[in-house]
């Protein structure tokens, strides 16, 4: 059975600051920059070792993503600039009317509020247009950062999943964020 492709938002999302937009391959420096923070790599498909090629690659992976149903990537953007600076993904869970969360600021961007204004801009997006009752974010304990940007953009911390996350061979738990969409 065929699988339907996604469509971005349209009009693309802005708060007038921040904004998410389709990748483009004018954005590979964006992807070598997410890969001189060891963690994203670890964790994404983000090239540990940046090539042009493999930037390019990356950036075309994210839209297949949309082509397969698999879920919506985004670059996150500064908008006054246009300029990417991290990534948006809203996964399709297995689950029927459910979505996963996961996003990236490069290390130069961080701690201004990026993250928490795409957050903010994606959930209520992706909760009606892609026809989700949940969209949940699997956080490592230890990183508290990411825990402050889902808390800030209205997530609410459901528990801990021990032993969820594969990171480098090794288990680790994963704390539980979520939003659902506003009784009506």
């Amino acid at each position: 059975m065929p699988v339907e492709p996604l469509s971005y938002p349209d009009p693309p999302l802005t708060d007038g600051r921040i904004g998410l937009r389709r990748w483009r391959e004018g954005d590979v420096e964006c992807i070598r920059l997410a890969g001189t923070d060891p963690d994203i790599p670890k964790g994404t498909t983000v090239p540990a070792t940046f090539t042009p090629a493999e930037g390019l690659a990356f950036i075309h992976r994210q839209w297949g993503r949309v082509q397969n149903g698999d879920g919506v990537s985004q670059a996150i953007v500064e908008v006054h600039s246009d300029r990417a600076i991290g990534l948006m993904w809203v996964a399709l869970r297995p689950q029927p009317h459910v979505g996963g969360l996961g996003y990236w600021i490069v290390p130069s961007e961080r701690e201004q509020g990026a993250a928490t204004a795409a957050v903010r801009l994606v959930a209520p997006w992706a909760l009606d247009a892609l026809d989700l009752r949940r969209l949940e974010a699997w956080v490592q304990p230890e990183n508290q950062a990411s825990q402050r940007v889902l808390r800030n953009a209205g997530f609410q911390e459901e528990g801990r999943l021990r032993n969820f996350l594969s990171t480098e061979g090794r288990a680790s738990d994963a704390l539980v964020f979520s939003t659902i969409p506003p009784e009506r």
